[in-house]
């Protein structure tokens, strides 16, 4: 929907063709068959300050600014780990934050600023690429900073755990999120259900720009798809793009 979006935002007539009953993809509103009709949030429940070309298409489509709850960075475990963003100029309301962090020790929190710091120097780019385990251990960021703090970011940033996700992909998020401008670090909280955040408005949008969108329509292969249009964009995981195009290699 991002790039159908995109698309008729230029005056491009663009064809939207979704295999599920929702547009959206991940992100969407779900119907659970309790036989009450609850309607839950499938996909990803908190956004961060940095997604700004999310935000500009969310505004492009009209969803209102009001949508979302934004708050300052904060993670917190209970009693075990608490950390806070400071109201201060970035990067330092994240420093002092850092430094003022619960549940880990002082040379700990003073580690973890130095690995920002050192990571700044180095424009957050490592060569060759590791897996961000081997990136924690070599800065002697494995122990409880580690378990509360990057990890779970490693996680909820790639979606892959930590032993093989690409490091340089988490510093890209790093730098984009921590060492961002004053927002790029909130949290923002969907008011509204995933689908009304921005597929369906997105929905709507291309259709007022002279687009249709086709839902419960699989697409099982591309040929015929070739035929009828000058460019198709596939938005599927690797594993069905090899089914939607058999003459590819398997890797």
């Amino acid at each position: 929907m991002a790039a159908a979006v995109t698309l008729a935002e230029r005056g491009v007539p663009v064809t939207v063709y979704e295999a599920g009953q929702v547009p959206g993809g991940r992100a969407r509103r779900i119907r659970i068959s309790d036989g009450q009709g609850h309607e839950l949030d499938n996909g990803q429940h908190i956004l961060v300050g940095a997604y700004s070309e999310l935000f500009r298409l969310m505004r492009t489509v009209g969803v209102p600014s009001d949508a979302l709850l934004r708050i300052p960075l904060e993670l917190r475990y209970v009693k075990e780990f608490y950390l806070r963003k400071m109201s201060l100029p970035a990067p330092l309301g994240l420093l002092f934050g850092l430094l003022a962090a619960r549940g880990v020790s002082f040379p700990e929190r003073v580690g973890a600023i130095r690995f920002i710091l050192r990571l700044k120097r180095q424009a957050f780019r490592i060569d060759p690429d590791i897996a961000v385990d081997e990136l924690l251990k070599r800065h002697r960021q494995d122990g409880r900073i580690g378990h509360y703090l990057w990890r779970p970011l490693c996680v909820s940033a790639l979606n892959t755990p930590s032993a093989q996700a690409s490091a340089n992909a988490f510093l890209a998020a790093l730098r984009d999120t921590l060492m961002g401008d004053d927002q790029a670090s909130d949290l923002l909280l969907p008011r509204v259900d995933l689908s009304k955040l921005f597929p369906e408005p997105a929905v709507a949008f291309v259709q007022q720009h002279g687009g249709q969108v086709h839902l419960r329509h699989p697409v099982t292969a591309l040929s015929e798809l070739k035929g009828r249009f000058a460019a198709v964009i596939v938005a599927v995981a690797p594993h069905q793009l090899k089914a939607l195009l058999p003459e590819i290699a398997p890797d």
